[in-house]
C-alpha cells in the first residue's frame, strides 16, 4: 500500500467522436493541474471513472487492449497511438500509461431511469437496462456496495423531479449514495441547493465533467472532480478508491472549472438537435 492523494474525475464518457489519446492526455494534464498547490511530498494518483450508457462498452475495449486481445463486437473498437493500457489484478480497472504519466481507468455504467433522472453506478461492469423506475435501480445497485450517483443536469432537478430527488436522498441515504455536480454547469448557474440539503443528510457530492458527444468537449475531461487521501494498492486501484470514497466521513475536496456561457448555450443547442435527429 502507498499513501496517495487521488485526483478523480467521477463522470467520464469516451465518446466515439473523441480521439482516445487526446482524452487521456487532456485528462492527465487537467487532473495534474487540479492538485497544484497540494502537499508535494504526497504522491498523486489520477483516476477516470467511466459512466457508460447502455449500448457502450469502451471499458471492454480497453480491457481487451490491456490483455492483448482484439476488441470484440459491441465494444467501441478504440485504438491508441501514444498511450498504452495494461491490466490490473481486478476486473474493474486498467492502467493507461504514456512514458511516466499514469492514469487509472475504472469501469462504471450510466442508467437512464423512467422518471427522467439518471443513476451512475461506478466500479462495476454489470449492465443495467434503461427505462426502469429509479427506486428499482437504486435498490438493485445498493447490494453491490459501490458508489451510486444521481448527477445534476440542466433543468433535471426542477419541479416534480426536484421533489422526487429530495425523497430519494432521504430514502436511500447511505455512504454509497451521492449526488454529482457536472462540468457542464455554466458559470452563471450557482451551486444547486439540492447539494447543500443533501449534505446535511450525509449525502455527498461526487463531481465529474460529463463530457458531451462533441469533439471539442474532449478538452474538458479532468476539469471537474475531487481529491481524496487514500491508501492505494496499485494492483487493485479501483477497489482502493471505492473504499476511500464510501468511507463515512472521508473528506472529499472538490475542484471545478465551470462552463463558459457561450459554450454552454452551444452545447445545449447541439444536444437538442442531436435528440431530434435520433428521434
Amino acid at each position: 500500500m502507498t499513501h496517495v492523494i487521488a485526483c478523480v474525475d467521477a463522470h467520464v464518457h469516451l465518446h466515439s467522436c473523441y480521439d482516445p489519446d487526446d482524452l487521456l492526455q487532456n485528462a492527465y494534464e487537467n487532473l495534474a493541474a487540479a492538485t497544484n498547490g497540494t502537499a508535494a511530498a504526497v504522491p498523486r494518483a489520477y483516476f477516470l471513472l467511466l459512466a457508460e450508457c447502455a449500448p457502450d462498452d469502451c471499458f471492454g475495449a480497453l480491457r481487451a487492449l490491456a490483455d492483448g486481445r482484439f476488441a470484440q463486437d459491441g465494444t467501441c473498437g478504440l485504438r491508441l497511438r501514444r498511450w498504452t493500457v495494461t491490466p490490473t489484478e481486478e476486473a474493474i480497472s486498467v492502467m493507461a500509461r504514456d512514458g511516466g504519466r499514469e492514469l487509472f481507468i475504472v469501469a462504471g455504467r450510466q442508467v437512464a431511469c423512467r422518471e427522467g433522472l439518471e443513476v451512475l453506478i461506478l466500479g462495476t461492469t454489470l449492465r443495467f437496462p434503461d427505462g426502469r423506475p429509479i427506486r428499482e435501480v437504486l435498490r438493485e445497485s445498493e447490494a453491490l456496495g459501490v458508489p451510486r450517483v444521481i448527477p445534476w443536469g440542466p433543468g433535471k432537478w426542477f419541479f416534480r423531479r426536484g421533489r422526487l430527488l429530495h425523497e430519494l436522498v432521504r430514502e436511500f441515504r447511505k455512504p454509497t449514495l451521492f449526488l454529482g455536480d457536472e462540468g457542464g454547469r455554466p458559470v452563471f448557474w450557482g451551486y444547486p441547493q439540492h447539494f447543500v440539503r443533501a449534505a446535511r443528510l450525509g449525502v455527498r457530492d461526487l463531481p465529474g465533467t460529463d463530457p458531451l458527444p462533441f469533439p471539442h468537449d474532449v478538452s474538458k475531461v479532468g476539469r471537474m472532480g475531487l481529491t481524496v487521501s487514500m491508501d492505494l494498492d496499485p494492483l487493485r486501484p479501483g477497489e482502493s478508491l471505492l473504499r476511500a470514497l464510501t468511507q463515512i466521513g472521508a473528506p472529499l475536496e472538490r475542484f471545478a472549472t465551470l462552463e463558459p456561457p457561450l459554450r454552454f448555450v452551444r452545447n445545449q443547442i447541439g444536444m437538442q438537435l442531436r435528440k431530434r435527429l435520433h428521434a
